[in-house]
């Protein structure tokens, strides 16, 4: 967990506005945050997808979901932002309103699921209902933030392996998302559509991976 100081965010805003080379984004994030001088939190969940997914393949095995591996700043309950490139500030009062990893694997198993209506999408300890292959998936996630340009920020790698162990795909992913509007909520909505498309490149990884594993 970081623990450095960080301005106040409204000393923070008075401040950017003499700064041209400050991102919009930073200075909506704060400007929402001085809004109220109220103590009263604020608590998110990351949106429902209602968008319509396409089927990535026609896999048909089972995918064991490890826990999903957060870097320690992001294991807290505030929504960070990325201030520049050295420094980041965790929301003392916008707040998670659950863990955000447990968030974030609920989502991605709904997000496979439908990508892939024919596969078994497991937590690991659950009996897999279907055939061969069975792939198993490592995540993690090193960047869920918003950055003072006015983008959020999705990034960390995957590893799929088989059931012996070997390593079948492994993949780096940084993916951007320009947020609608300003504050907190255009924030966590722009983050959540950039999980949804890791969801989507995930299960294209998972069919090449079973194409793979079956013909070794």
């Amino acid at each position: 967990m970081i623990t450095a100081a960080f301005e106040p965010p409204c000393r923070f805003v008075q401040r950017a506005r003499h700064a041209a080379l400050l991102g919009i984004g930073a200075l909506a994030l704060s400007v929402a945050g001085c809004a109220s001088q109220s103590t009263e939190s604020t608590r998110y969940t990351l949106p429902d997808d209602d968008a319509v997914t396409e089927v990535a393949g026609d896999f048909d095995g089972s995918v064991w979901l490890s826990p999903l591996s957060l870097t320690s700043y992001l294991d807290d309950q505030g929504i960070v932002m990325q201030l520049d490139d050295i420094r980041i500030h965790q929301a003392r009062h916008h707040l998670w309103a659950e863990p955000l990893d447990s968030q974030l694997m609920r989502q991605l198993r709904e997000r496979l699921s439908t990508a892939l209506p024919e596969a078994d999408i497991l937590r690991r300890g659950q009996t897999a209902q279907a055939a061969s292959p069975a792939l198993h998936v490592d995540l993690r996630v090193e960047r869920f933030q918003g950055r003072d340009d006015g983008m959020a920020v999705v990034g960390g790698d995957w590893r799929i392996r088989d059931a012996q162990d070997r390593t079948l795909s492994r993949e780096s992913f940084a993916i951007e998302r320009a947020l609608d509007s300003d504050g907190y909520p255009a924030l966590v909505r722009a983050l959540g559509g950039a999980w949804d498309t890791l969801g989507e490149r995930l299960a294209e990884a998972l069919t090449e991976a079973g194409t793979r594993a079956t013909s070794d």
